[in-house]
């Protein structure tokens, strides 16, 4: 059987896709490599290990997409959260991001090569369509983290030793055109489709965001370490796009509905990446990392119907206190009633008995609302049809140790000695995979739970931020008071306090508004990056120890791209320039 053995220096990141068991293509049958891919059958598998491919990104520890911001601090795992500021042009997280995203591509340009060649049928056509919406969304994480990067754009069999690094300015124009080709009629990428697989809705939002982000790259800023290639188009272009996947569609389900681990092909999702126990190699570590993220440590394998958090991120009180007494998104995104037993004045824990109440267990503790007084405490207590509640302690969400207690030291603490102490303050529970098939089989990575990368809430978010940019506040408030009609997010007696105005509408509010629907997602550090607030808020509101001066490199220059891995750069013959701040 042929192998093609790839030695890929896009920025000269070595990639030898040949050897690896996690992209390689599954072919079963005796033929060789290239006669297999034209047919229908291999260039479905070969389609199939492209999307493969995106797990890939997520599996690890998101680091890049939401350490070093305002909203995640330590948890038990100290000196984490902030090792952005740290990275070096060695750092093994950051080379394996870039060169995952490469991967990816090269995945896609198989795709579409074979695509060429391949026998004809049904489905050939729309493949390639879909081969070219992954590359462009490869291409646009690349972009965000990185600035201009090579574009690379054909499939090699061969070591290619020279790539040199595209403009910021090349590279936009490349995504742009590709989001616009696949959500325009010439593609062949469905309307809307099952949420695994490229769509031109997908497009359209992922098109949206592109010019959003583009739009921001004025030069106006000193966080802008990037060209200026802004247009004055830009915003517009992101509303036109955005109000088109809009549509009339209203958010129909409350967070914890469209979030449920039951509800995978729910109408908030545009495209998710796909996990299920039956399509992973290994259950226990290929999972989704992002159930296993956001809250304080709850224990490990000596509770063994525990969540597995690893302790590296944990929300900060900045988070908690963006939410208010009235909106209900606060409850459906934290667990704030951790269940267990104690029987015998230990406790264990059993995180998932909050959705399968066994016999014996109780509510150990509740993490009651910033804003909870006597009264709200006491009538938590009395909502117990089941009796689970009466034992319970309770600490209240608070940075002072006089309301905050810490049941792992069994003393009042302050918000940040609980986030690093074991159960200290509650876990984010969104991406939560309470199914007994996965609890059986879970360790810290292995969540089915599928990831989000494009849905409706954050639709209306670039909305409502398209417009801000334009000076169209009426309007973007008319977006955010649509968003908040989501069942379950308003709650009884709040209508007034949770309606905005023209006059509350501002960057910062939109950045507010982001962290309270989109917490646990993927975007916080692109969010700040785009709007040129990383330095200001990191500096504001995060807990942990943080000075300016970490914040920027040797040159003088702050860290606000990721650094160009020093092995891209040592091993390609093209020369490429180190990103500000390294």
């Amino acid at each position: 059987m042929k192998k093609i053995y790839i030695a890929l220096f896009f920025g000269a990141a070595v990639m030898t896709t040949g050897c690896s068991d996690f992209l390689d293509p599954d072919n079963r049958s005796n033929a060789p490599t290239e006669q297999f891919y034209n047919t229908k059958t291999g260039f479905e598998s070969l389609t199939n290990s492209m999307y493969s491919t995106l797990r890939q990104v997520f599996n690890r520890q998101p680091h890049v997409f939401v350490g070093g911001t305002d909203l995640y601090g330590d948890g038990k795992s100290q000196g984490m959260a902030m090792t952005y500021y740290t990275y070096t042009v060695a750092d093994g997280g950051i080379a394996n991001f870039y060169t995952d995203c490469y991967k990816g591509i090269q995945a896609a340009n198989e795709v579409i090569a074979y695509g060429a060649t391949t026998e004809q049928s049904a489905v050939r056509e729309k493949y390639i369509d879909e081969a070219r919406f992954i590359r462009a969304w490869y291409y646009f994480q690349l972009v965000q983290q990185f600035g201009g990067v090579p574009l690379a754009n054909e499939m090699y069999e061969s070591a290619v030793m020279e790539f040199p690094r595209n403009t910021l300015a090349e590279c936009y124009k490349f995504i742009i055109s590709e989001f616009e080709y696949c959500a325009s009629s010439a593609s062949k990428l469905d309307e809307t489709s099952t949420v695994g697989r490229a769509n031109k809705k997908a497009a359209k939002f992922f098109l949206a965001k592109a010019y959003l982000t583009k739009g921001w790259l004025n030069g106006k800023d000193e966080e802008v370490q990037e060209e200026n290639i802004a247009e004055a188009s830009d915003f517009q272009n992101a509303q036109k796009y955005i109000l088109e996947v809009i549509g009339s569609d209203v958010p129909t389900e409350s967070l914890d509905e469209a979030f449920d681990i039951n509800n995978e092909q729910s109408k908030e999702f545009f495209w998710t990446v796909q996990y299920s126990i039956g399509s992973v190699n290994n259950p226990k570590n290929d999972g989704s990392y992002q159930m296993a993220q956001f809250g304080a440590y709850l224990g490990g394998a000596e509770f063994p119907r525990t969540k597995a958090i690893d302790g590296t991120y944990s929300p900060t009180y900045y988070m908690h206190s963006l939410f208010s007494r009235g909106d209900g998104r606060y409850e459906q995104t934290f667990m704030l009633e951790l269940y267990g037993t104690n029987e015998t004045g230990m406790p264990t824990y059993k995180y998932f008995d909050y959705y399968y109440p066994a016999k014996g267990s109780v509510v150990l503790y509740y993490y009651a609302p910033w804003w909870a007084t006597e009264a709200d405490i006491a009538a938590w207590r009395a909502d117990d049809p089941t009796g689970v509640k009466a034992g319970a302690i309770v600490g209240q969400v608070a940075l002072n140790a006089d309301k905050g207690y810490d049941p792992n030291a069994k003393k009042p603490a302050d918000w940040a000695t609980r986030r690093h102490s074991d159960c200290g303050v509650p876990c984010i529970k969104k991406f939560d995979d309470y199914t007994e098939e996965s609890i059986v089989n879970r360790n810290s990575t292995c969540s089915m739970h599928d990831v989000s990368c494009a849905r409706l809430g954050e639709a209306y978010l670039i909305a409502a931020e398209a417009y801000i940019m334009q000076g169209n506040n009426a309007e973007a408030a008319k977006m955010i008071n649509a968003l908040r009609k989501r069942p379950g997010t308003i709650k009884a007696g709040y209508e007034d306090a949770m309606t905005v105005t023209a006059a509350d509408m501002s960057v910062d509010f939109i950045l507010e508004e982001r962290a309270r629907e989109l917490a646990g997602e993927y975007v916080r550090w692109t969010d700040l990056k785009r709007t040129h607030k990383l330095i200001t808020n990191v500096l504001k509101y995060q807990e942990d120890p943080v000075l300016e001066s970490n914040m920027k490199g040797p040159d003088g220059k702050y860290k606000i791209l990721r650094p160009i891995p020093q092995d891209v750069i040592d091993r390609n013959k093209a020369e490429i320039t180190q990103n500000p701040g390294y």
